[in-house]
């Protein structure tokens, strides 16, 4: 599905578009519920957001995949996902109608009527305001009898608003700070904080990035955590390594060794081939859309010459 108004925050459009009781703000790229706002990841937004532009319309499954993650390849799971964490922040599933209305092995759609403002209210009202200029500010200046000079009055008010932003603003920056070094990111995998990693990948942090030498992705490294930590939730690596593969996480990549995140998850020295991740991982390697089938194996010959290049500086050594 061709979009002609693509995602980037700079040509996102002063609309708003209401359905139901949301709201969903596309200069501001936020979404509220019954007017308060909620938190809600980039991927389940830009799903809201072409299932809108279409009006009601029925959108394929293959369609969005290819608008949503246009440049990854990606299993159907990762837009079942993000359907399922927009459904959540509209609380959809005590809707009737529903507002995300499902094709069965089609697609999806709008299933409640949309409107579309072009500005908010609150734009409109201080555009008016700055139109009629400063003569209403003089007016209410003149029946107005402050009880000390407006200079005094001016900078208590300054120092004071100061003096209570700037720890409310600290606290809010501590809190918001969004982790993004690499170091930041293999703390989160060993521990499994799915929530860290949805931050970091919300503000642009790329989860193809090799984490060592061998050219281990961040899946890999939450895999490895079979091996050294056999107590591990389960439940929760199958959630981080969907996290990963939702934020364009490739299960085709292979290491220097030329292993992928299933030949490894498979071993029996990691996860072996029982492992629900392992499971999950088959799944998504071999079924749904557009399967990646054998790219999501193993290719040992295509990596033989690297292993050469490494095995060498250690031979050069003895």
């Amino acid at each position: 599905m061709p979009d002609p108004e693509p995602f980037n925050a700079a040509q996102r459009r002063r609309r708003r578009w209401l359905f139901a009781d949301c709201i969903f703000d596309e200069s501001r790229w936020s979404l509220s519920v019954d007017g308060r706002r909620v938190a809600i990841e980039t991927k389940p937004l830009e799903v809201l957001r072409a299932l809108l532009l279409r009006g009601g319309e029925l959108v394929s499954k293959g369609e969005l995949l290819d608008l949503i993650w246009p440049d990854v390849t990606v299993v159907e799971a990762s837009l079942t996902t993000a359907v399922h964490k927009l459904r959540l922040a509209i609380a959809d599933e005590q809707r009737n109608p529903h507002i995300v209305q499902t094709v069965p092995k089609i697609g999806y759609r709008i299933g409640v009527p949309i409107e579309v403002e072009e500005s908010s209210a609150a734009d409109r009202s201080t555009s008016a305001a700055s139109r009629a200029g400063p003569a209403s500010a003089i007016e209410e200046s003149k029946s107005a009898r402050p009880l000390v000079p407006l200079a005094v009055t001016v900078s208590l008010g300054v120092a004071l608003l100061i003096g209570l932003a700037v720890p409310l603003m600290r606290r809010e920056a501590a809190a918001t700070r969004v982790p993004l070094t690499q170091s930041d990111a293999r703390n989160a995998l060993r521990k499994l904080d799915v929530g860290t990693i949805e931050r970091m990948l919300a503000a642009g942090w790329d989860p193809n990035r090799p984490l060592d030498a061998e050219g281990n992705t961040p899946i890999n490294m939450v895999l490895g955590k079979c091996e050294w930590d056999r107590g591990h939730d389960q439940e929760q690596m199958v959630l981080m390594v969907r996290t990963l593969v939702d934020g364009g996480g490739r299960l085709d990549h292979r290491n220097v060794w030329g292993d992928t995140p299933y030949s490894i998850a498979k071993a029996v020295r990691y996860c072996g081939p029982n492992h629900p991740v392992t499971q999950s991982i088959r799944e998504m390697c071999f079924a749904g859309y557009k399967p990646l089938g054998d790219r999501c194996l193993a290719s040992y010959e295509l990596t033989r010459t690297k292993k050469q290049a490494l095995d060498r500086p250690a031979q050069t050594q003895k």
